[in-house]
């Protein structure tokens, strides 16, 4: 059993908002998760402020005893799993794990478990990869493609897809991960309209570039601004705003260069 002071409090409380941020947790669910964890380590007097890019967090032992901290978030992307995951865990420390601020785990047990939620794989890249040329190919349908562009959208869905894996090892922002994406859906997308004949090639395009619509942020943004984060709803939906128009350039960008060259 063990008793968490307000710093070793403070630290689990950023580690969790951190994930949670990082994963496309609402801002919200980011706070309500850390005064939750907080509570439940028996220091109720917390405050926690929360936008896209950065956690403030204070934690107060009544009179004697602050603790402030903050945390910038450099990267975001989306996993609903490492989402639920973090959520359950503060739930069962709610619940279970610690009872009138005493704890099963120590501080060091709670930041073991976070790591493994945080480095655990969902997927294998194949399986993602997969699903992703499949999601082309259904959304090349969807907007009336044949069967036939459905295989054509779904060989650009797994290009794309693997290009956006090995482009994410180059730690690149997302805007300019956006613009090299839907470029490459227009080359691919081109490229296989050479040899397989009898397709219409806007199909295949809208399939492929329906991988980079950056749905989730724009449901992000809606929800933060109803709840009353006007700071944190504004920033996403700027956010997805330029994300969409890096889709556009890039795309209109490789359509003019493959006019240019005669195709």
């Amino acid at each position: 059993m063990a008793v968490l002071d307000i710093k070793e409090t403070t630290r689990i409380s950023l580690e969790i908002g951190r994930i949670l941020l990082e994963n496309g947790a609402t801002t919200n669910r980011v706070e309500l998760m850390m005064r939750k964890a907080c509570i439940a380590f028996g220091h109720p007097d917390t405050h926690a402020y929360v936008t896209p890019t950065g956690i403030f967090i204070s934690v107060q032992n009544g009179d004697d005893e602050l603790s402030t901290s903050i945390r910038r978030i450099e990267s975001r992307r989306i996993d609903l799993g490492k989402i639920t995951r973090v959520s359950k865990l503060v739930n069962d420390m709610s619940k279970d794990i610690c009872q009138d601020g005493v704890c099963r785990l120590n501080s060091d047990e709670f930041l073991a478990e976070l790591g493994r939620i945080e480095t655990e794989k969902n997927w294998p890249l194949w399986f993602q990869v997969f699903c992703g040329g499949i999601t082309s190919g259904c959304f090349c349908l969807l907007f009336g493609g044949s069967w036939l562009e459905f295989a054509v959208a779904y060989g650009v869905g797994i290009l794309v897809s693997l290009s956006l894996q090995l482009l994410g090892l180059l730690q690149i922002n997302s805007f300019l991960l956006n613009l090299v994406g839907s470029a490459l859906v227009v080359f691919f997308a081109k490229t296989l309209d050479i040899w397989v004949p009898r397709i219409k090639i806007d199909n295949i395009i809208i399939g492929g570039i329906m991988l980079l619509v950056p749905g989730l942020s724009f449901v992000n943004a809606i929800r933060d601004t109803m709840s009353g984060d006007l700071v944190s709803g504004t920033a996403r939906a700027v956010e997805a705003i330029f994300i969409a128009v890096a889709i556009a350039t890039g795309s209109g960008v490789m359509l003019k260069l493959w006019a240019l060259w005669g195709h």
